[in-house]
């Protein structure tokens, strides 16, 4: 699925660009290549997507918010002038954080935990499409190769990002039910980090193109970088959502993509039987809040507070009894029909499983 509409940067170039035609130029690029236009973001904002394709989205893309801070790095160094290092050092302070727990990196593992992934299975990148990989690592490959006015004007694209933000945010938040503010906090400070680094980019290459040939090559070095964005769409639509062409289970990438619960699994059925042994998952524990007075569920970024029949069957959960061995239990001390117990656990026990705060 080729970037639509090629940009003739050889022909604009004849002569030297004036700044403002020069970046005019340059905004031009986007207007007709940036990937706000591609079919998979169009399907993704306008809700057309179900809960395993924008799955696929964040665990892909990422890759590419892991890249961009080595990325960063890489023209840094390159940068003689400590002036201009000590702007540009500010990227990758905005991706990397200024502390464990900080950063965009870090927001964007929480958006991929707030979709169903685990942080672990997310940073380790197994289940990422090798067109990702390929085309996220050509990116850094071009920034380290290239002239360091080149390196500059493909970090342009952030011209264009607080429209593509806006769109994304209003969209995935009117049209999935799995998707809350929160899970997108990622973007919260990208529509201000974006602007003010595309205000220093674009700066620069206006001065710094001084030539024809010049501007020529950073205004192909701005489309490098849309159809490198470009091409991590083209790789989630074929993979996952063109029609007659989704792979077969077996070929589909990453074993942290699942098929959606069946209705029965969404409602909080179906999946524990009552021979399964339930446990909770590492770094989920049951705690008593001795503020309020009650027990709680805590799992990372996110806790559940807890009635007495659930406080009273989860403190039977330990990685060794069965479904029906608590329910067993439970019978025994509130002096109750275990059949009747077992079928309202197997309720709860379920509806925590969806919430993935509970496993076999």
């Amino acid at each position: 699925m080729t970037a639509p509409f090629p940009t003739p940067v050889a022909d604009e170039t004849q002569r030297l660009l004036s700044p403002e035609e020069l970046a005019a130029a340059l905004r031009d690029i986007g207007a007709r290549r940036y990937h706000n236009l591609h079919p998979f973001h169009r399907l993704l904002h306008d809700g057309k997507l179900n809960k395993d394709q924008v799955r696929a989205w964040a665990l892909n893309r990422y890759y590419y918010q892991a890249m961009i801070p080595i990325k960063d790095a890489a023209v840094l160094a390159r940068m003689e002038d400590a002036s201009l290092r000590r702007i540009w050092r500010q990227r990758i302070v905005d991706h990397d954080g200024d502390a464990p727990g900080d950063g965009g990196i870090e927001r964007w593992l929480k958006l991929a935990e707030g979709v169903g992934f685990s942080r672990a299975y997310v940073e380790s990148t197994h289940g990422i499409l090798s067109a990702t990989r390929f085309s996220v690592d050509a990116y850094v490959h071009f920034v380290k190769e290239r002239s360091l006015l080149e390196a500059i004007a493909s970090s342009l694209t952030e011209m264009f990002s607080p429209t593509i933000i806006s769109e994304r945010v209003a969209g995935m938040l009117k049209n999935y039910d799995f998707i809350t503010k929160d899970t997108l906090a990622y973007f919260d400070k990208r529509l201000t980090q974006a602007p003010r680094d595309a205000d220093f980019a674009l700066d620069y290459v206006q001065k710094h193109a001084t030539t024809p040939e010049l501007q020529r090559q950073a205004m192909a070095a701005l489309t490098f970088k849309c159809n490198v964005l470009w091409t991590q769409l083209d790789a989630l639509y074929f993979a996952y959502v063109a029609p007659g062409l989704t792979p077969p289970d077996a070929w589909t990438p990453g074993t942290g993509l699942v098929p959606e619960p069946t209705p029965a699994q969404a409602a909080g059925t179906g999946t524990l039987g009552p021979h399964d042994v339930p446990r909770l998952p590492r770094g989920v524990r049951l705690r008593h809040d001795t503020v309020r007075g009650e027990h709680v569920l805590l799992a990372p970024e996110r806790t559940f507070d807890l009635d007495a029949n659930a406080v009273a069957v989860l403190e039977y959960v330990d990685g060794a009894r069965t479904v029906r061995d608590i329910a067993g239990l439970l019978a025994e001390k509130f002096t109750a029909d275990r059949a009747v117990i077992e079928a309202d656990i197997l309720v709860m026990l379920n509806d925590l499983a969806t919430k993935r705060v509970l496993e076999r």
